[in-house]
């Protein structure tokens, strides 16, 4: 119930940037996410501290240096959040490397605190699944793995992402060693 992308980070702790939108809507959720990973670990996988910039945005098409959270609207309907990676071969360095990654939580869903309105898309609760796609682990669609941080459908009301289970930190121990 896990699936490797075949690509890594080679240096950690990774550094991230957040738009204000997104830190408005749950302040402290993407940290609190972050966090989720770092805690099944041991070494820190994402730095304990992040920037607030207006200018952070989803790069589709090119990347431009920082690992960036935002919010926009994905042309794709039903599509509550997507994650670009991109990666390459570092001169000097063997096997692709995750050089930046870049997450959007799309504008045509309702997003919040399920804990205070349990109508809503729970932000941490899709931004531990997309951290994940973050250090480089894939979606799972198999629905005897509905359980798992990685498993590519939500919905409103959700929290169970919140946490990871054990193929979650498999995956992760298969990648990083930790």
């Amino acid at each position: 119930c896990y699936k490797l992308l075949g690509v890594k980070w080679r240096l950690l702790p990774v550094s991230y940037v957040i738009n204000p939108e997104v830190e408005a809507i749950v302040p402290g959720a993407v940290l609190a996410s972050n966090e989720t990973w770092d805690k099944a670990t041991s070494k820190e996988l994402f730095n304990n501290s992040y920037t607030l910039d207006n200018t952070a945005d989803w790069d589709g098409d090119y990347p431009d240096g920082r690992n960036e959270y935002s919010m926009g609207n994905y042309p794709q309907s039903g599509v509550i959040a997507v994650t670009v990676i991109w990666s390459g071969v570092p001169t000097g360095s063997k096997g692709r490397q995750i050089l930046e990654f870049d997450v959007m939580f799309d504008t045509d869903f309702t997003w919040g605190n399920v804990a205070l309105n349990p109508a809503v898309m729970d932000l941490q609760n899709i931004s531990v699944h997309e951290s994940g796609h973050g250090i480089g682990l894939g979606d799972i669609y198999t629905s005897s793995c509905s359980e798992v941080t990685m498993y590519g459908y939500s919905n409103y009301g959700e929290t169970k992402k919140r946490t990871l289970e054990q193929p979650d930190i498999t995956g992760l121990q298969k990648m990083y060693g930790l």
